[in-house]
């Protein structure tokens, strides 16, 4: 036995010893970068494999073969031509570089899943969801079902706002997301994180549960840690231009986005750094000055405001984020927009009141410049036991306008409207256990130095409001975890220092507003009693008045798919100091606002049901909510005139209001049509009463409005889109017969590509108005587009918009006691050569 064991060992190191080693690295031949797993195999004459290896990171090789004679040495992987060498009796070592190739693979179908749930987050794949002629992630995300993108820009999941917007991860825009959903392109985002129930202060988790939803945009690899430039440029006739660069940088580290944007092609560059404020942050109170002044509005119709805006705009805007640490960010946003805007239309209204109605035709010719800086400098610290975020900013608006009217006035009206403010606001948290201290503080200064002046008929009117006020909050806020309850009491002072011309008013404020709240499992239970004690001078007479309040809430989510709360308040609202001043501001050639001394305030009831759903695994989604308010007013609006000037404002009659507010919608894939369908419905009525004359008239406002989009694919090539909206309105007064009013939107969209490197696109609009009883008037809109792809990222578009050339737009509403009817101007016929290049 031990003879045969020996001449086994002693046969096996013959063996190995008259092996040959092959050594050697493996490079790319442009590059010179390594290739690993490269197959690396010794091959005899017949193909037969006599040695195998593969090549690690750095490229090396080590292949052992027992003979090399007549033998080759062959190389292999994917996306490169294979290579071969003929073996050389003495060498051992073989250095190789391969060159890449293009490899046409057999049609594979991959299906991947559109929608992935993550616990609280889903993620949507941007790819299953992008469609032939969409370009910005913004045209994405109106794709995905549950999130819905109002036409300003704002951004929505399952009817509620989101409150953070973030680009892998950070939140470098602040609320200004418009830039993002424009400027970044969705070839450049892998995926859409939506995740609810987001809390985004750390210190904060497990102890002050959020409802609300956030937006995290994940990039592919190859668009982090370069710059990303993009140039679009178009000129057209008549006169025409539209030009956009913009600069963005995702780093680990750091995040950019600058643009310079300008046209006069009806884009709203406002959009674009419109601050989506998140309404339902707790962010302690919050003041800002009224606008009495204001040039007449023309634009109330339904059609999209790149129909109608005659425009010269130009914007300027940059946005850094650093990170500094692990938990540390520095964010800083500075944007400066000049918009000049100008327009011609003609609006009928009526007023009705118990004396019979009033109308006045106004045919408008109007011009308005607006120039806005804003800058902001964000610190935030977010760690799981503190948190520290302070907001610097100044935001500067230069605004001004002339109208001229030759209706029922021949008038004249220059406006000048400068908005200036500067604020501060800090919050600190600090968490330990299920304890949680947080001080906030907030100090604003605003300058409203503002006038116009009016001539009618020969008569010059003017009216100056000089106008600046200082606000402070100081509030402090501590959450007790006391088993399954949290406590949290926060209590806190506001003071205002307001003066209008010679009107000086001082406001002290001390609140408390202590809230039970128990999360446990599937529920939700949150009590709030706010109580208020309010000190007013107002310079010739003080007020001293105390306010209280109850809102209870109880959500539940135990039902799979869905999630339920009701929630019910009792308040009473603090007075509106906007409103005091004794006698008339004139706010426009036609219209004064009467104010009142007299002090009143208003209590408020309602309650609210609300039900969500979501089931990510077949792409539904939908909610409805559903509102009944109860309000006992002090004040009575007033509708009336004095000779040719109408009177606004409000007189103490004590009457009460009751609103009905219904919303809702349903969100799905439709596989039928290889696309998704989206049903929105949204209900209002308002019981009110208005003083006309001097009767005090009761009155009903309903409006009614349903959408229907359905979207698909035909024969792969082309993508097309069909939305079906009605709208009606409605007024009664009193017991009268109610005056309805109803209109139809339809609008389709194709687009086509009959090969790779050219696609059109055809859209129309046409819509069908109930202008008056019974009587209608009927408007088609249609617009063109090709687009020839020369490279990747060069691309050529000639877009003829308004081919029919459509004059005008003619429409009726009702809002409050009157009916407004106006004959709106649109943007002619346009054709316009776009070139875009975004350089590798």
């Amino acid at each position: 036995m031990r003879n045969i064991a020996v001449l086994s060992v002693f046969f096996i190191v013959i063996t190995v010893s008259a092996q040959v080693k092959l050594t050697g690295r493996v490079t790319d031949t442009q590059n010179g970068k390594p290739l690993g797993k490269v197959i690396v195999s010794v091959r005899d004459k017949d193909n037969r494999m006599k040695g195998y290896a593969q090549t690690k990171t750095d490229g090396s090789y080590v292949v052992l073969a027992q003979s090399i004679e007549g033998c080759l040495l062959h190389f292999s992987i994917i996306g490169y031509k294979k290579r071969s060498i003929e073996l050389i009796d003495g060498r051992t070592v073989y250095d190789v570089t391969l060159e890449q190739s293009a490899i046409e693979l057999k049609e594979v179908k991959v299906k991947a899943r559109k929608i992935r749930q993550r616990g609280d987050t889903l993620v949507y794949n941007v790819a299953t969801f992008a469609k032939d002629g969409d370009r910005s992630i913004g045209d994405v995300l109106k794709n995905m079902p549950g999130i819905q993108v109002a036409n300003d820009g704002k951004i929505s999941y399952n009817g509620m706002p989101i409150n953070k917007f973030y680009i892998e991860g950070k939140d470098l825009l602040q609320g200004r997301y418009g830039l993002a959903t424009q400027g970044v392109e969705h070839k450049d985002v892998s995926s859409v994180e939506v995740m609810t129930n987001h809390q985004p202060v750390k210190a904060l988790k497990n102890l002050s549960e959020s409802e609300q939803t956030a937006i995290n945009l994940k990039l592919k690899d190859g668009s982090k840690a370069h710059l990303i430039t993009t140039i679009n440029a178009a000129l057209g006739t008549p006169s025409l231009w539209n030009g956009n660069l913009t600069g963005m940088m995702f780093s680990k580290e750091w995040q950019m986005i600058s643009t310079y944007k300008t046209n006069n092609t009806g884009d709203d560059l406002q959009r674009d750094i419109r601050e989506h404020i998140d309404i339902f942050a707790k962010t302690g109170q919050k003041y800002s000055e009224a606008e009495y002044l204001t040039l007449p509005v023309g634009n109330k119709s339904e059609l999209e405001q790149r129909r109608t805006l005659l425009n010269k705009s130009h914007l300027l805007s940059t946005n850094w984020i650093f990170g500094i640490g692990k938990d540390a960010t520095l964010d800083a946003q500075v944007s400066y927009l000049t918009d000049r805007e100008h327009s011609n239309h003609i609006t009928n209204s009526e007023y009705f009141s118990a004396e019979g109605s009033r109308k006045i035709e106004d045919r408008l010719h109007s011009k308005v410049n607006n120039q806005i800086f804003s800058a902001k400098l964000t610190a935030e610290v977010n760690r799981d036991s503190s948190y520290l975020n302070n907001v610097l900013r100044t935001d500067l608006n230069w605004n001004d306008g002339d109208v001229l009217t030759n209706g029922t006035y021949n008038a004249s009206q220059h406006l000048y409207l400068p908005r200036h403010q500067l604020s501060n606001t800090l919050e600190y948290i600090h968490r330990k256990g299920k304890n949680a201290l947080t001080l906030n503080s907030r100090n604003q200064m605003e300058w409203l130095p503002q006038y116009t002046s009016v001539t009618r008929d020969g008569k010059p009117y003017s009216q100056e409001l000089g106008r600046h006020s200082f606000y402070s909050d100081e509030h402090i806020n501590y959450d007790w975890g006391i088993g399954r309850f949290v406590l949290a009491v926060e209590g806190g002072l506001t003071y205002l220092n307001r003066r209008m011309m010679d009107y000086h008013t001082k406001r002290y404020q001390t609140y408390l507003t202590p809230t039970l709240k128990y999360p446990h499992h599937d529920f939700n239970f949150t009590l709030r009693l706010p109580i208020s004690y309010f000190h007013y001078d107002f310079e010739d007479s003080k007020r001293d008045d105390v306010s209280y309040g109850t809102s209870l809430g109880i959500s539940y989510r135990g039902i799979p798919h869905l999630t339920v709360s009701f929630s019910g308040s009792i308040s009473e609202n603090p007075y509106n100091i906007s409103n005091h001043y004794d006698g008339l501001l004139m706010t426009n050639y036609r219209t004064m606002t009467r104010g009142t001394t007299e002090y009143a305030t208003a209590t408020a009831k309602s309650l609210n049901l609300t039900a969500t759903y979501q089931n990510s695994s077949n792409a539904q989604f939908g909610f409805l909510t559903i509102t009944r308010m109860w309000n006992k007013n002090p004040f009575v609006s007033i509708q009336s005139f004095e000779g040719d000037w109408l009177i606004n404002g409000l007189m103490l009659s004590p009457n009460h209001s009751q609103s009905w507010l219904v919303n809702g919608n349903f969100e799905t894939l439709f596989p039928i049509t290889g696309g998704m369908f989206k049903l929105f419905i949204n209900w209002m009525q308002h019981n009110q009463q208005m003083m006309t004359g001097d009767v005090q008239t009761p009155y009903s406002n309903n409006s009614l409005s349903i959408d229907a989009i359905i979207n698909g694919m035909l024969f792969r090539k082309l993508n097309w889109k069909y939305e079906l909206e009605y709208g009606s309105t409605h007024l009664r007064i009193g017991d009268d017969r109610p005056n309805a009013l109803q209109g139809f939107e339809h609008s389709f969209s194709l687009y086509y590509s009959p090969v790779k490197k050219l696609s059109l696109s055809l859209i129309g609009e046409y819509y069908h108005n109930e202008v008056s009883n019974h009587q209608y008037s009927d408007h088609f809109l249609m617009d063109t587009k090709a687009i020839l792809k020369l490279r990747s990222n060069l691309e050529l578009t000639l877009s003829l918009n308004n081919i029919l050339n459509v004059s005008h737009y003619a429409y009726t509403t009702y809002t409050e006691l009157m009916s407004l009817s106006g004959s709106q101007p649109i943007r002619g016929r346009e054709l316009l050569l776009s070139l875009y290049f975004r350089p590798i």
